[in-house]
C-alpha cells in the first residue's frame, strides 16, 4: 500500500497540488469553527440555528455552480486556483478592519458568504485538474493521496481551531485562516502543468448564457443517467452523502456542542475523529486494485450510514459517538475516492469542470433543503426523531442500491 501511495505522491505536479488543498483545507477548517461559534453564542439551544448557518457557505456555492463551470472549463485551472486562493486571503485579512470600522459582525456574514462563494472555484478546478497531473493508470491512487492529506489538515484545523479561537480570539483567528490560504496559491502556482480548456478570450457571452447552458446540461445529465449506470449510482449516493452530511451538521454538531456541554472544543475533538477515519479510509484505498467493485462500495457504505443512525435512535453517549465518528470518517473517505474516480474515468477531459460543477450544485441543493427540513423537523418535535427517519431512509436506499448492483453484475468502469 505504502509503496504505490509514495510513488503516486513522487509526481511533482501532484505533491503541489495536494500541498496547496492540504493548507486549504486547515484555513477552511478555521472558518467554519469560527461559523459555529458565533451560531452556538447568537442562536443557543436551536437547531434551526445551525440550519440557518448552513446558508453561510451552502447557499452561494448553490448560486454559483451555473457558472463556475463554464469558465473553469476556458481558463488554465492552475491559475483559477492560486488567483482564487489569494482573493480569499485578502478578503479574510480585510474582515476585522470591516468589522472594528461598522461595529457590527455584519461584515463577517458577507466575508464568509463571498469566501464560500470563491471556494467554488477551487472545488471545480481541482478534481478537473488532477487527473491530468498522473498517469491514467494512478487516478484512483491519486484521489486517495489527495483526500489522505487533506484529512490530515482537517484534523488539525478541526482539533486544533476550537482551542485556537479561543486561546487567540477570532481578529486573530481570521489573520492565521488568511495566512494558510496566501500559501495554498502559491503551492498552485508553482504547478509546472498547463491545463487550458478553449482558448482563453471574451467571455460576456459565455456568462450571459451560462445558465441556460446549466440547466441545459443538467437535463443531459439526467439524460447521461438513463444511459451510463455507474453515473446514475454515483449521482444518487451524492444526494445520500450530502443528506448524511446535513443531518450531521444539524443534529450532531448540536448534541455535542450544547447537549453533550462540549462546546467548540468538543465539537473540533469529534470532528477531529472523524477526520482521522478519513485519513484511514483515504490512504487504504490506494491499496485497492485498480478495478475494485466501485458499485458495491457505493451501496455498502449508504447503508452503513443508515445502520448508525437507526443505532443512535437507541443509545447516544461520548463513547458511541467517538466510535460512530470514526466509522462515518473511513466510510466517507471510501465513498469520495470512488465517487470522484468514477466521474474522473466516465467523463471527456474537456467537460470535466462543468461535470464537477453540476456535482456541486447538486450537493449544495441536497444540502440546504436537507439542513432547512432536519432543523424545522428537530425543533417541533426532537433531535431523538430525527435518527430514526434519516436511518431508515438510508437504509432502505442502501437495499435499493443493493438489488440495482445484483441486477448489473460485473458493472465496472468503462
Amino acid at each position: 500500500m505504502f509503496g504505490r501511495f509514495g510513488r503516486t505522491l513522487a509526481i511533482p505536479d501532484l505533491r503541489r497540488l495536494v500541498s496547496s488543498t492540504a493548507i486549504s483545507q486547515l484555513g477552511d477548517r478555521l472558518t467554519h469553527m469560527l461559523l459555529i461559534s458565533l451560531i452556538a453564542l447568537s442562536r443557543p439551544g436551536s437547531l434551526l440555528g445551525y440550519s440557518q448557518g448552513a446558508m453561510a457557505f451552502a447557499l452561494p456555492t448553490l448560486l454559483l455552480s451555473p457558472f463556475v463551470g463554464v469558465l473553469v472549463d476556458r481558463w488554465d485551472k492552475r491559475r483559477v486556483l492560486a488567483l482564487t486562493h489569494f482573493v480569499q486571503s485578502g478578503l479574510l485579512l480585510v474582515t476585522p478592519l470591516l468589522i472594528a470600522f461598522s461595529g457590527s459582525f455584519v461584515p463577517f456574514w458577507v466575508a464568509l458568504f463571498l469566501f464560500f462563494g470563491l471556494d467554488v472555484f477551487n472545488n471545480t478546478a481541482h478534481p478537473a485538474l488532477l487527473p491530468a497531473l498522473v498517469p491514467e493508470d494512478r487516478i484512483l491512487a491519486a484521489n486517495s493521496v489527495n483526500l489522505t492529506f487533506a484529512r490530515v489538515a482537517t484534523v488539525v484545523g478541526m482539533v486544533v481551531g476550537g482551542y485556537l479561537i479561543r486561546w487567540v480570539g477570532w481578529r486573530t483567528g481570521l489573520l492565521i485562516d488568511a495566512s494558510t490560504h496566501l500559501v495554498a496559491g502559491l503551492f498552485a502556482l508553482s504547478i509546472a502543468t498547463r491545463l487550458a480548456g478553449e482558448p482563453e478570450g471574451p467571455v460576456r457571452g459565455e456568462i450571459r448564457t451560462a445558465l441556460p447552458r446549466f440547466f441545459a446540461e443538467l437535463r443531459e445529465v439526467l439524460r447521461l443517467v438513463g444511459r451510463n449506470r455507474l453515473v446514475a449510482l454515483v449521482l444518487g449516493s451524492i444526494v445520500a452523502s450530502t443528506f448524511v452530511s446535513a443531518v450531521a451538521y444539524t443534529v450532531l454538531i448540536f448534541l455535542v456542542q450544547q447537549k453533550l456541554g462540549l462546546g467548540t472544543a468538543g465539537v473540533g475533538i469529534f470532528t477531529g475523529i472523524v477526520a482521522v477515519g478519513m485519513i484511514a479510509g483515504a490512504a487504504s484505498m490506494s491499496a485497492m486494485p485498480q478495478n475494485v467493485n466501485r458499485p458495491l462500495v457505493v451501496v455498502g457504505v449508504v447503508t452503513l450510514f443508515g445502520a448508525l443512525f437507526v443505532a443512535g435512535w437507541f443509545h447516544v453517549s461520548i463513547p458511541f459517538l467517538a466510535v460512530v465518528a470514526l466509522v462515518v470518517g473511513i466510510a466517507f473517505s471510501w465513498l469520495g475516492v470512488v465517487q470522484n474516480t468514477i466521474l474522473q474515468e466516465q467523463v471527456s477531459p474537456g467537460i470535466r469542470g462543468r461535470i464537477f460543477s453540476t456535482h456541486t450544485f447538486i450537493t449544495n441543493a441536497t444540502f440546504i433543503a436537507t439542513t432547512l427540513l432536519v432543523g424545522a423537523l428537530g425543533e417541533l418535535t426532537s433531535y431523538r426523531v430525527v435518527f430514526p427517519v434519516a436511518g431508515l431512509v438510508l437504509v432502505a436506499a442502501g437495499a435499493a442500491g443493493f438489488l440495482f448492483v445484483r441486477r448489473t453484475s460485473g458493472l465496472r468502469p468503462a
